[in-house]
């Protein structure tokens, strides 16, 4: 068993890396590197796998507990702005119709982006909507009274 738990570890440092390369924030770069620490231990010929399972266990958590408040507080204080921020209080008239579960759909300079309604209601092809705020990838919208 131990001569093979080197591709337990390089298994659970990729497994870490996509889950983090899947989602925003740092969710689990601790596990990433703590993995990768005994995947470079679990070459030492006397170190049994129990061992290689209490250290990782014990470094994600140290790591864990160290960082993981510093990281919180960065992120929390990171609000970049960026030029899609321009369009936040303009009106666009809406292509494709907003629905409860689908997103809708406006141009801004020949690129279509999709939106989503402010409070979840539909919004029909054509009306007038103004931008409220960008999250993720798309516009937050709401129907302007008079276009």
């Amino acid at each position: 068993m131990e001569d093979y738990m080197w591709i337990v570890w390089l298994s659970v440092f990729v497994l870490a890396m996509v889950i983090e390369a899947g989602l925003s924030g740092l969710n689990s770069i601790w596990f990433a590197l703590s993995a990768l620490i005994v995947l470079f231990l679990s070459f030492i010929p006397e170190l049994p796998f129990w061992a290689e399972i209490l250290i990782f266990i014990g470094l994600s958590i140290i790591l864990l507990l160290a960082t993981r408040p510093l990281v919180k507080k960065f992120m929390a204080n990171k609000n970049t702005k960026t030029n899609l921020d321009t369009y936040i209080g303009k009106s666009y008239k809406l292509n494709k119709k907003v629905e409860k579960g689908s997103t809708g759909e406006i141009t801004l300079n020949g690129v279509p982006w999709n939106v989503d309604s402010e409070d979840d209601v539909e919004i029909e092809a054509g009306k007038w909507v103004e931008i409220i705020r960008l999250e993720g990838n798309r516009f937050i919208v709401k129907e302007k009274e008079n276009g």
